[in-house]
Formats: C-alpha cells, sequence, structure tokens
C-alpha cells in the first residue's frame, strides 16, 4: 500500500513522475485487472494528439488509473467521464481531477456495471488505456461500444487484442501509432498498438 498520500498539490515535476513515485511507495499494481500506469505526461499528449477529439467532445475513458491522461484530456478543456475499478486509488484520482470541477466526472465501478447511455453525450469519444490482459481488453471494448453514444475510440491495447477487435463484425479497426512497453509501470509484458475505432457502416442494398 502506499505510505504516503500524494495530491494534486504537487509541483509539476513531481506529477510527471507520479507513476514511478507510487512504485518507489510500495504500491502494487493489480494483475489481475491487466493494471500499468502512463508513466509521463509527454506520453498523454501523444496519444490525445492522435485521438483528434472535436472540440467541446466528452471523453470517456476506462481505467483511468493515476489520471495521467484524464488531466490531460481536462486540460485540453474536454469534458471526461473517468471510470476506474480499483478503489484504492479513489483519493488520489479524485484529488488529481478536482481542479476541472464540473468538467471531470469520476466513477468507481467495473464499466460493464456502469449506465454508460444515462452519463454520456451522444458522440462521445473513447480514449482509454485498455488493461494489458488481452482477454480483458477486447471484452472492454465490446462492451463499451455496445453504448450508441460512443461515437469513435483511440485506445492502447495489447497486440493480440487488435486481431481479436479486427475480427469484430460491427467495428472498424485500424493501427495508427505504437508505444513503447518502458512508457509503463510496471513495463508492459508485450508489444502494445494504439488503435482507432469506429462502426462499421451497415451495407445498402
Amino acid at each position: 500500500m502506499i505510505k504516503r498520500p500524494l495530491t494534486v498539490d504537487e509541483t509539476a515535476d513531481e506529477v510527471a513522475g507520479v507513476a514511478d513515485r507510487f512504485a518507489a511507495l510500495g504500491f502494487r499494481a493489480r494483475s489481475d485487472l491487466g493494471q500499468h500506469f502512463l508513466r509521463t505526461p509527454d506520453a498523454a499528449d501523444a496519444l490525445l494528439e492522435r485521438a483528434g477529439i472535436p472540440a467541446g467532445a466528452s471523453v470517456l475513458e476506462v481505467g483511468a488509473g493515476l489520471g495521467t491522461l484524464s488531466s490531460t484530456i481536462a486540460t485540453a478543456g474536454h469534458p471526461i467521464w473517468a471510470v476506474e475499478q480499483d478503489v484504492r486509488l479513489r483519493r488520489h484520482l479524485t484529488m488529481r481531477l478536482a481542479p476541472f470541477g464540473a468538467r471531470a466526472r469520476v466513477t468507481f465501478d467495473d464499466v460493464r456495471r456502469v449506465d454508460l447511455d444515462d452519463g454520456l453525450d451522444l458522440g462521445s469519444v473513447l480514449v482509454s488505456i485498455m488493461p494489458f490482459d488481452p482477454k480483458l481488453s477486447t471484452g472492454l471494448i465490446r462492451h463499451i461500444f455496445t453504448c450508441r453514444r460512443v461515437e469513435y475510440g483511440l485506445v492502447v491495447v495489447p497486440s493480440a487484442s487488435a486481431g481479436a477487435l479486427t475480427a469484430c463484425a460491427g467495428l472498424v479497426v485500424e493501427e495508427v501509432d505504437g508505444i513503447a512497453r518502458s512508457a509503463f509501470w510496471p513495463p508492459a509484458p508485450t508489444v502494445l498498438r494504439v488503435l482507432a475505432i469506429g462502426r462499421r457502416l451497415p451495407c445498402r442494398s
């Protein structure tokens, strides 16, 4: 467990290494959640740029973790709904997103138990670092896209998930980038893919 709290009052330089600091303080990532944390805001900036989110569009982030990507998205002016299952992160993630007020909503639950249709705007965008467990990440993404309010997404997944998602009849999947395993703590155990995901349009007769 964490030996002392980390808060949003830290300096920017300290926050840049927050994942490494959690590691140094004895925090243990949960393997059952496929848990790996983004280490730097630079990587979050690159993902946000790749996502190409329209101005003012709402964002859903699943597996918000330590809030590195969440805070980058909120800083860019997008309303964000951050969903995180690990309640150990409640204090840190809530405090990290508190400065953004109503623009940042945080829910601690398994996203499969959350009513996304009730909480998202039409045209919302999924931007997430998914669990680094291929079966879990594939299942979560397929579930999220049953919500018609999610228009498209940019996700980081293990490479095995990329193949499984490509085979999904209702989705269009394109690999748009890669990301280093070392960008995460703990380091990713497998090759990662950055995927753009949209809905396949129905064929017209």
